[in-house]
């Protein structure tokens, strides 16, 4: 195939199922071949640099295995893996409250979690996006489950800043009950892409709190949806 059929763009150069597309595209004349190609493309859930699996809702899906770590094992695990930890998150991991992260927020060891990131930039207004508003969408109008603060460091370990960047965000929060930090300040865990590394932070949370559309909110995809 000359690279004339695809305008510029040479066969070698497209990323995606090659076999489909060399079968698809077996026989066929050079003057139809760029409409071919683009049903081709359309078929793709997700044609980019990295095929994200995606939902019926267009919510992409990441897979995490749990780890039944104390917040202080977290810490140290996390620490030790090169990751950047706020000094709000280490808090509210280690904190002995009621609300604590080991008391309420630690995952099944070896149990599979698959997490639906909705973009908050669904809510199309600011003063609209506020965390009350979030959950409920999340959970009342997609039927998602009750996020954990655990499953936000698996988060970290298993989404790069690089994919983070191909997905359109700066940050992956889960809006889980909050975790009071030393200061009594309920906050939420929150993995973010910066320049200066990999970030675990905890953000300070209110129902009527507004958030940035930026980012996306984890929700746990319950057993019978998958």
């Amino acid at each position: 195939m000359s690279t004339g059929m695809l305008g510029r763009l040479p066969l070698s150069a497209v990323r995606g199922p090659k076999d489909d597309l060399d079968n698809l595209l077996a026989g066929t004349d050079g003057e139809s071949v760029l409409a071919e190609f683009k049903k081709f493309v359309k078929r793709q859930p997700c044609w980019g640099p990295t095929a994200f699996e995606r939902n019926e809702h267009g919510h992409i899906i990441v897979t995490v295995t749990g780890l039944d770590l104390t917040g202080a094992e977290e810490i140290e695990r996390l620490e030790a893996a090169g990751y950047v930890l706020s000094d709000y998150f280490k808090s509210c991991l280690l904190s002995k409250k009621k609300d604590s992260y080991d008391k309420n927020h630690r995952l099944v060891a070896g149990q599979s979690y698959r997490l639906a990131l909705m973009p908050g930039k669904e809510i199309k207004r600011d003063a609209d996006r506020t965390t009350d508003a979030l959950r409920k969408r999340g959970m009342q109008m997609y039927a998602y489950g009750k996020p954990l603060g655990g499953m936000v460091p698996r988060i970290r370990e298993s989404v790069s800043d690089k994919q983070m960047e191909e997905m359109g965000f700066w940050y992956i929060t889960g809006l889980h009950d909050p975790i009071k930090d030393s200061g009594g300040d309920p906050r939420v865990l929150n993995s973010s892409r910066s320049g200066d590394g990999r970030w675990l932070g905890a953000v300070w949370v209110h129902p009527g709190n507004q958030w940035v559309d930026v980012g996306a909110f984890a929700f746990p995809v319950p057993a019978s949806s998958t």
